[in-house]
């Protein structure tokens, strides 16, 4: 009898990948199960904001360890990918409803990441685009000036609190009604401007919450929600709410104000939409929203290209809904 031996180069090799695969499913049902307790911990909410990357990942991981081990672990992370899969889905299966008329409106919400973007960029991108209403978020006084909107067509909002090192401001193609808020527990600048699609009123926000890297930062950017969602509950018009969220779909804080307001999510049907952060693709996830009143449809969203911010712009155009 001949005995075929297995070189120490291709066993041990075996061993590590079998531990890769099995510490890395661990930890991604590990923060699958934890991030559906997001209200409970701001941590575990960050956790949350991950679920395409957990859903490859485990997806993957299943797969490997089923054909190599062929033990019922595989099965674990599989239902795990799949879980996480099936709360993406939505993104790319909903259907924006059909819109009523050819008008419409196109916002561009941007973090500029406290001017670091070169503003000759942005209306450079802006005049190929182009969006009626820009949001800047995170824009200084500085910056903002030097920003050459001569022949541009578009007029500057300057809403920076005088407090803030930096705040949001407005580009407009037309004169804009714009009103400074201060919403949640630290008063954090939020944007209410007037508007059209067609002959139709509606109201803009913009935000930009605190991100949620404490449990006191996640609690203010919460508060800022919960405010909001009563102004947007007390407005007679179409309601549009836009900017940085600092928060992803499948967070709690997300839901919540997705519940409270009834406002439809714009990114259903057009994909991840990922956003943030612009230095490391692996990790891109969806920050930057735009959620609308049920009378409104979304009809075209994109987001990019990267100008130098750790975050995209995000360019959605919205039209009056058929029903």
């Amino acid at each position: 009898m001949v005995v075929k031996k297995t070189s120490a180069m291709g066993s041990g090799f075996r061993t590590f990948l079998g531990l890769t695969l099995l510490t890395g499913g661990f930890l991604g049902t590990l923060a699958t199960l934890l991030g559906f307790f997001g209200s409970t911990s701001w941590f575990f909410d960050v956790l949350a904001s991950f679920r395409f990357q957990l859903a490859l990942g485990l997806l993957v991981a299943g797969v490997l360890y089923l054909l190599l081990f062929g033990r019922a672990t595989a099965f674990v992370f599989l239902i795990m990918g799949i879980i996480n899969a099936a709360l993406v889905a939505p993104l790319y299966l909903d259907k924006p409803a059909p819109a009523a008329s050819p008008e419409s409106i196109r916002i561009t919400s941007f973090n500029v990441a406290a001017g670091r973007v070169d503003p000759t960029e942005i209306i450079d991108w802006a005049a190929e685009t182009p969006p009626d209403l820009v949001f800047l978020l995170e824009s200084t006084e500085e910056w903002i000036a030097a920003m050459p909107t001569n022949g541009s067509g578009y007029s500057v909002g300057n809403e920076i609190p005088d407090d803030r090192a930096y705040g949001i401001s407005v580009l407009g193609r037309s004169a804009t009604d714009i009103e400074q808020l201060r919403l949640g527990d630290t008063r954090d600048p939020v944007v209410r401007v007037m508007a059209t699609i067609g002959e139709e009123p509606i109201v803009v926000y913009a935000v930009h919450p605190r991100p949620p890297d404490s449990q006191d930062m996640a609690e203010a950017r919460d508060s800022l929600f919960a405010e909001l969602s009563e102004l947007v509950a007390a407005e007679t018009a179409p309601v549009i709410v836009i900017g940085d969220f600092n928060a992803t779909p499948w967070s709690s804080a997300f839901r919540r104000f997705e519940g409270d307001t009834g406002l439809i999510n714009s990114q259903r049907g057009y994909g991840l939409s990922a956003t943030w952060p612009t230095s490391l693709p692996i990790a891109l996830i969806p920050l930057d929203h735009m959620m609308h009143s049920d009378s409104l449809t979304t009809i075209a969203r994109s987001v990019g290209p990267d100008l130098g911010s750790d975050h995209m712009p995000l360019t959605v155009e919205v039209s009056l809904a058929a029903s």
